[in-house]
């Protein structure tokens, strides 16, 4: 039986270690992929990572029973990694870049692509992350919160500390400046 998040919480903070564990594996990919966005450093993603799970960890038994542990910890390592940017001196803090991994090979049914599809994809990738690097950094964290680590509209704003509505008007804008980044044409 598959144990929710509270559940593991309860069974850690009664002793059982290996509930962390379950804890970190469910959630370290997403988290990589979240501060990766946020830094567009793959080191410095996973220091994020990492220290985020450690303050969590240290402050388990602060976690509000009821809230999503997700969000939280995600909110967390929103919060490190703007300390991180913060230190260092050669990043500027709005100039956020996103990693959108490869949303097509979630919907192949063919597990070892062709050459050439690895070659479309690579295209793809590229034209899409230079579409979202055009925007607002802001939207694009709304759209890597929801597209990369599948959260609601709900939990990405405890995550980024904004109102549900200025989520949700902030996502319509990104995929319409998306929408009209695509029909441009590079010369």
């Amino acid at each position: 039986m598959k144990r929710n998040d509270e559940q593991l919480i309860s069974d850690y903070l009664e002793g059982d270690d290996t509930a962390l564990s379950i804890l970190v594996d469910r959630y370290l990919n997403d988290l990589c992929a979240f501060a990766y966005s946020l830094t567009n450093d793959r080191q410095s993603a996973e220091d994020v990572a990492q220290e985020a799970f450690v303050k969590a960890w240290k402050n388990m038994r602060r976690f509000v029973p009821g809230n999503s542990f997700k969000g939280w910890l995600f909110r967390i390592a929103r919060n490190t990694a703007i300390d991180l940017l913060r230190k260092k001196q050669d990043i500027v803090f709005s100039a956020f870049e996103t990693e959108e991994g490869n949303v097509f090979l979630d919907t192949l049914k063919d597990t070892e692509p062709l050459p050439d599809e690895l070659l479309e994809r690579a295209e793809n990738t590229h034209y899409l992350k230079g579409l979202l690097e055009q925007l607002n950094p802001a939207y694009r964290e709304v759209l890597t919160l929801r597209y990369t680590s599948n959260m609601t509209f709900e939990e990405i704003g405890q995550i980024v500390g904004r109102p549900l509505h200025t989520v949700k008007s902030q996502y319509r804008r990104a995929i319409t400046a998306l929408q009209r980044a695509s029909q441009v044409k590079p010369v």
